[in-house]
């Protein structure tokens, strides 16, 4: 093998990051471990908008959320939670542990989502943090601090999933032990074997083990020094060398003979070590010696030349130990070792037995340089990369083995993928490298404001910056701190207002005051507002772009072996790398990458039993970057024009042709004016390859549309934990826009070679623009509904999805926004185990198999139509009403839909609109259902035709629709309008519930249950509007059980109405009304209103029994029409028996003669008459039959409840009385007295 660095091209693989906000409010538990031991712990839970809190600056926020060291444990027994991260913050003094499992068996409901943040006493030594199990249920966790105290922190597993679970007493779970080696000689780094094994380097060249026995808790460690045996090792420890061989690391010394990396042997029995002196050792612990030493290249060399190769302490990841049983007969396990040295190698060392020395260990493929590969072959280039870290495993016997390298340069980074049998190694390492791709969303490029655009540029710049997952909360927190401290802007922000209204709002305040400064007459032209707004949220968004690169500064690199899954921790987030799907290979390669691997990735033709040649990827990554480089052509302004006339297009129902649809859609966005010629001439010649425009087939189109998830694997007893969803939901946003940015850009190209492409050329082309218009426009139609779900936040909801294996005490969603795709779909998609999966591809495969389950999976009934549909339910479901009036411009035009879009109106309040969607989608919905039948038996048994269609309405809404209310549906427009007429009631628009109780009154036939309801509703809602007609009407036809039960309400009704007494008279009552109105007039009470806001016209007493009168009046009775007036008489002359009514009033002496007050006036009592004189005309019409007799008398109510017989002549009587009192008073002939005296005039 040559000397000269391998290159890898190829992109196989690509990150999804996810950052470390907390995923449940409440999930944060902060404990303070004490100073010493009599201290008392300190421990408190934080919600998540205590932690979310902006900081002043760049620093406060870096010393908080980013970590100076972090990595990823993983256990090696498959249980749950297995994989913990750790990170170290503030300043050193603070540890944090999470679970980082993405998949749980389904039988285990609690989610692990706890965060631990554990204080310590004073700061953490770098390489001071272990972790260890025992395949227990208690995870331990080693903690060296600069005080030289080793914490064991005995953390049991249910830690993570409640907050209660982790004991206040930190000493029950907490062990501090200062090793007494410390005096001597300063820590360095700290390596677990095993929860009762550690390993410590000191600076002067020595190893300490501790070990401690099963049931020990960790105060007590046995303490075994090791050193190289010499005479001056011990001279070391006593004497501070600051030599050429000494290097400075973390204020301490190191020796040369200090271990920079430690690892344990697969058995434990030996300690492999690199020293800075660029030194592999091997020490036996049970002989407590060292057995094996040489030069990590294999160089003998001088001590004067040590200095120039001394290992840089701070890059520990240069010592791998792993396994390969059976690869190469009679070796035990094998080491990796990386030297920057010589223009940096790694070597590989084959260790058969340790303990004979050079006999026992060799290096495997000795003649070859095994250099890292370069990520910049440009020899003019100057940048300079480093081997950060990397790792091996996997393979059976040493086959299919990978080797997984991060390299990083300043900020950026690489990671590399190398698979290779173990003895065919060096075949492999020139040309067999592959990436991972890391673009992610936060590098997606910033907006740029049209001129066409009608919206606000803080609009657009929202939505891009509040994306899900694109940047975090505390960073968004922390750039508008910034930003409003560099623009001085001091006014204080409305504690109760959104992140989006604070950035908002800071960037007008500024806009507007330099508006004032600059133009305080005539104000700001348009124009330079739009341009002083772009600018300043362009200034906004480098200081999120400054914070985000250094939340993504890459640590480690961590490899899950026993599942095949790479992970990057960065200082801020982690991101889990999965192989790339079919078309993320071809678009993110180059057809010359390609073509060095053509057996590599291979995608077939879609013309099935054809002749033709399979299409080769290079043919379509040729395809897809012509088309790339062709919009990059286009300005903000145009391809805005595209995307809305497009947006438009996807959702209208075709009126035109595809040819006419395409040359309409040509002119209307202006191509014409926009491609210049130099564009034309770049797209022909990145077509070169495929013959430019006349070389071009329907195949190279449709081929990349078949690589498009099409299928679903099947289910598993897994499911994904809160954290999975999270990567999961982010990778599928990965997917969605890469996949619609391709869809975008070849429509672009098939629409500009269906009208500029000469006839003659495309005459001899294979290539149907038409066809291939047609399928893009429908993938695009598909994945623009998949990007709004995965974009869009539910507003003011706080709800995780309702998953059955959901952790009842934590199922709030804290720092990460929930998307409606995680809430509707995410969670229902079952990850698949690790059998079968060829390493971290199971993540990929899950991501489309949810892209696939958005649209029905592998249920081929299933319509996008109805998915379409039953995404709108869940919105209105869920009350999200803002978020339902958005999507409704995806819903289709068939009945279904039609009906759901006029739940919206109804929601929004709109009924008049709602009425109308109701009315068209009627004769479809009463008919039968507007959607196929499941090919599948219905999980809730057999039943009737007209059952079954109710439950699937009743599943197909999201359980928006009741059994009961989708009962009403595919049974005939009586029961349609039933159901409509019902939802109107519960929205309060009585006259629309009238009106469609009506249309239903027309379906139904007489008499039956289902008229009954409706007329009832009829009633109701004629009541509520007082259209007494209809609900005279509606009564009268009513069965006479009901017409009892609704005809008090309907007379009190009356009583409350302007008219209403005369309409009750008006009305042609039957004759077995009479007796019930009857008595409910006469036991009318004055509160007896229905309406309240309507005027009252019968508020009084004296009022009812003026109708009551007039109602028997009407119908004959006069005497109880005359019964019902006489106690208003008696009310007029009873009510002041002390004379101090006005006109006076009667009363009854003691005498039994009549007496009346000296205090009324001359005029007279019109009340009095009246009631007088109309109680003696009703009883004078009183008949009792017979002819030569009269009999004009009533009865009334005394004191004490008795009634008496009331006659006519003494009425006439009192009313003659009360005339000869008026004469007196009007003749001035009164008595005269004290107060209170009156004249006797019986």
């Amino acid at each position: 093998m040559g000397t000269q660095a391998p290159s890898g091209s190829l992109y196989a693989f690509t990150e999804t990051r996810i950052d470390l906000e907390a995923l449940d409010q409440g999930s944060v538990v902060q404990v303070q471990l004490p100073a010493s031991r009599g201290s008392r712990t300190q421990r408190r839970i934080l919600s998540t908008t205590a932690r979310t809190a902006s900081f002043n600056n760049e620093e406060a926020y870096s010393r908080s959320c980013l970590a100076s060291a972090s990595s990823i444990y993983f256990s090696r027994l498959d249980k749950y939670p297995r994989s913990f991260l750790w990170r170290v913050l503030e300043n050193n003094k603070v540890l944090e542990l999470r679970a980082t499992d993405l998949r749980k068996p389904e039988d285990i409901k609690a989610e692990a989502t706890v965060i631990l943040q554990i204080g310590l006493p004073s700061a953490i030594r770098k390489g001071g943090v272990a972790l260890a199990d025992d395949g227990g249920d208690t995870l331990s966790v080693f903690v060296l601090t600069k005080s030289n105290d080793l914490f064991t922190l005995t953390i049991p597993s249910q830690s993570f999933h409640h907050v209660a679970s982790l004991e206040e007493d930190a000493g029950k779970w907490c062990k501090t032990f200062r090793p007494s080696s410390f005096v001597l000689s300063t820590p360095h780094r700290l390596v677990a074997g095993s929860p009762g094994q550690l390993v410590v380097a000191l600076a002067d060249g020595k190893l300490l083990t501790l070990n401690r026995k099963d049931g020990q808790d960790g105060s007590i460690w046995q303490e075994i020094s090791y050193h190289d045996g010499k005479w001056g090792s011990s001279l070391r420890g006593l004497i501070n060398w600051q030599g050429n061989n000494t290097v400075r690391y973390d204020g301490s010394i190191l020796d040369q003979n200090a271990a920079v990396a430690v690892d344990f042997s697969p058995s434990r029995t030996h300690l492999l070590t690199v020293s800075a002196n660029h030194t592999l050792k091997i020490r036996n612990l049970a002989r407590s010696s060292n057995v094996f030493s040489m030069d990590l290249l294999g160089q003998r060399r001088e001590p004067e030349d040590i200095s120039r190769v001394m290992l840089d302490p701070g890059s520990p990841e240069i010592l791998r130990v792993f396994e390969a049983e059976g690869a190469i007969a009679g070796d035990e396990y094998y080491a990796i070792t990386f030297s920057p040295h010589d223009g940096g190698q790694f070597k590989i060392w084959a260790v058969r037995d340790a303990d004979q020395g050079k006999l026992g260990v060799r290096f495997l493929h000795s003649d070859d340089a095994l250099k890292p590969p370069d990520p910049d072959p440009d020899p003019e280039s100057k940048t300079v990369w480093k081997v950060a870290d990397f790792k091996v495993g996997g393979g059976t016997q040493g086959s299919g083995m990978k080797f997984w390298l991060l390299m990083t340069s300043n900020k950026r980074y690489k990671i590399y993928n190398l698979s290779f049998d173990l003895v065919d190694l060096p075949a492999a390492w020139n040309d067999k490298w592959v990436l991972a791709a890391t673009e992610t969303l936060g590098q997606t490029q910033p907006p740029q404001i049209s001129l066409s655009d009608p919206r606000d540029a803080s609009e657009t710049w929202l939505e891009y910056l509040l994306y899900p997952g694109r940047y975090t909360r505390p960073i968004l927190e922390t750039a508008l701190s910034i930003y409003r401290s560099a623009r001085k802007l001091t006014s204080l922000d409305d504690i109760n207002a959104t992140l989006e209204e604070r950035l908002s709002s800071a960037i007008m305040a500024y806009v507007r005051s330099q508006s004032v400064k600059d133009d305080a007459d005539s104000g700001t032209p348009f124009a330079q507002y739009r341009e002083s707004l772009q600018q300043e949220w362009g200034l906004l968004h480098q200081e999120v772009q400054d914070l985000d690169r250094l939340t993504w500064q890459p640590l480690t690199l961590t490899f899950d072996e026993p599942f095949g899954v790479p992970c990057s921790v960065f200082a801020g987030g982690c991101s889990f790398i999965r192989g790339c799907g079919d078309v993320e290979a071809i678009a993110r390669n180059t057809s010359a990458a390609w073509q060095d691997l053509p057996e590599f990735f291979e995608v077939p033709s879609i013309e099935d039993g054809s002749e033709r040649m399979p299409t080769l990827p290079e043919e379509l990554s040729v395809l897809i970057e012509g088309a790339a480089s062709f919009t990059r052509t286009f300005s903000a302004t145009f391809k805005h024009d595209c995307h809305k006339f497009l947006s438009s297009e996807l959702w209208q129902d075709p009126a035109y042709s595809v040819a006419d649809r395409i040359s309409n859609y040509y002119e209307h966005c202006g191509f014409a004016e926009e491609v210049t010629d130099s564009a034309i001439d770049s797209l022909k010649d990145t077509l070169r390859p495929l013959g430019s425009f006349e070389g071009l087939t329907s195949d190279h189109f449709l081929a990349i549309i078949k690589r498009l998830p099409h299928s679903m694997t099947t289910g598993s007893s897994l499911v994904s934990t809160q954290l999975g969803l999270k990567v999961l939901v982010r990778g599928a946003q990965e997917m969605l826009n890469l996949h619609a940015q391709i869809l975008f850009d070849l429509l672009m190209v098939v629409v500009f070679i269906e009208v500029e492409a000469p006839e003659e050329v495309m005459s001899e082309s294979n290539l149907n623009t038409s066809n291939v218009f047609m399928a893009l426009s429908e993938q695009m139609q598909v994945y623009e509904f998949m990007q709004w779900l995965a974009s869009s936040v539910w507003a003011g909801q706080d709800e995780r999805p309702k998953n059955p294996d959901e952790n009842a005490t934590s199922n709030k969603q804290g720092g990460a926004s929930l998307t409606v795709l995680e809430s509707l779909f995410a969670a229902d998609v079952r990850p698949q185990p690790r059998e079968g999966h060829f390493q971290s591809g199971f993540l990929t495969d899950t991501i489309q198999d949810l892209l696939f389950h958005i649209l029905g999976g592998n249920y081929t009934s299933v319509t996008l139509d109805q998915v379409l549909v039953f995404v709108q339910c869940n919105l209105l479901k869920q009350g999200d009403i803002d978020l339902a009036s958005d999507f409704a411009q995806f819903l289709p035009t068939t009945a279904w839909s039609i009906y759901i879009r006029g739940r919206l109106h109804l929601k929004l309040g709109e009924r008049v609109e709602a009425a109308m969607c109701f009315k068209k989608a009627a004769y479809k919905m009463a008919a039968q259902p507007s959607f196929p039948q499941p090919n599948q038996q219905d999980r809730r048994g057999s039943g009737s035709e007209k059952n079954r269609a109710a439950q699937h309405y009743h599943d197909a809404s999201a359980e928006l629709l009741s059994l009961k209310e989708a009962g009403y549906l595919a049974k005939g427009l009586a029961k349609y309008y039933t159901h409509i007429t019902h939802l109107f009631q519960d929205a309060s628009y009585p006259s629309s519930a009238a009106d469609f109780a009506r249309l239903a009154i027309q379906f139904t036939s007489e008499p039956s249950e289902l008229q009954t309801i409706l007329l009832q509703s009829l009633f109701t809602s004629s009541r509520q509007t007082s259209d007494i007609q209809s609900a005279y009407t509606s009564l009268v036809r009513l069965p006479q059980k009901e017409q009892g039960e609704l005809l008090p309400e309907f007379i009190r009704a009356l009583l409350t109405l302007p008219h209403g007494p005369r309409e009750l008279l008006e009305l042609p009552w039957p004759a077995h009304f009479h007796a019930a109105i009857d008595e409910e007039l006469a036991n009318a009470r004055p509160h007896s209103q229905i309406i309240s806001h309507k005027p009252v016209a019968a508020s009084t007493p004296r009022d009812r029994r003026k109708i009551l009168a007039a109602w028997r009046l009407r119908h004959g009775d006069f005497r109880g029409a005359a019964a019902a007036l006489y106690p208003q008489l008696q009310s007029l002359v009873s009510q002041n028996p002390k004379g101090k009514e006005k006109g006076g009033v009667m009363s009854q002496s003691k005498t039994g003669g009549s007496r009346y007050s000296n205090e009324g006036t001359a005029t007279g009592n019109r009340g009095a008459d009246e009631a007088y004189l109309s109680v003696i005309n009703l009883m004078a019409c009183i008949d009792s039959g017979e002819p030569e007799k009269k009999e004009s008398w009533l009865l009334s109510k005394v004191d004490g409840g008795k009634r008496r017989v009331v006659t006519i002549e003494e009425v006439r009587k009192g009313w003659q009385r009360e005339l000869d009192r008026r004469s007196v008073v009007e003749g001035g002939r009164w008595g005269f007295g004290m107060a209170g005296d009156e004249m006797d005039l019986g």
